[in-house]
């Protein structure tokens, strides 16, 4: 997970993104070149003539198998995911098994994450811009009837990362 993450950053891939899904007192997501929580990243945005293909890697979590200790407390970083479970409970490996590019920051402490989220890094400087952007104004989005997705989480006005450096 940091190996892809450290990748994508170092080839630009997060600059000008957005965070596009921001619930206050929970966390702040982005990495989603769509900009509306359905998009990942490439083979191409990995490698130069690299194919242009989605993929995915392995979630590093307890329920996956994998050992990761660290706990989901204000300013973890984590491996954003999907959950296909609610079309079939056999889709598990392939929910846990489904981060790509997009990430989350946790803006307090997010125990129900621990072990069944990728959390990979921290902030260690600037946690009061991760709280700032927290505080934008959100809305339910705008394709909520096509995705059932209620949630009122789409910023109004999407922060952008102007770059990202590892």
């Amino acid at each position: 997970t940091c190996a892809n993450f450290v990748s994508l950053a170092r080839k630009g891939f997060y600059d000008g993104l957005t965070f596009h899904r921001i619930v206050k007192d929970f966390m702040i997501q982005g990495g989603d070149k769509n900009g509306d929580g359905t998009g990942s990243a490439t083979i191409a945005d990995l490698t130069e003539g690299g194919a242009d293909a989605e993929y995915t890697i392995k979630g590093e979590f307890v329920a996956n198998n994998v050992k990761n200790t660290l706990k989901f407390e204000e300013g973890i970083l984590g491996m954003a995911r999907s959950d296909y479970t609610s079309y079939s409970p056999s889709l598990a490996q392939e929910s846990y098994n489904s981060g790509s590019s997009q990430f989350f920051i946790v803006t307090k402490e997010s125990k129900f994450l621990n072990g069944y989220c990728t959390a990979f890094g921290k902030v260690i400087e600037g946690l009061d811009i991760v709280h700032k952007i927290e505080e934008a104004e959100v809305k339910v989005a705008d394709n909520s009837s096509e995705t059932g997705n209620t949630e009122v989480s789409t910023p109004v006005n999407p922060p952008k990362i102007t770059s990202m450096k590892v």
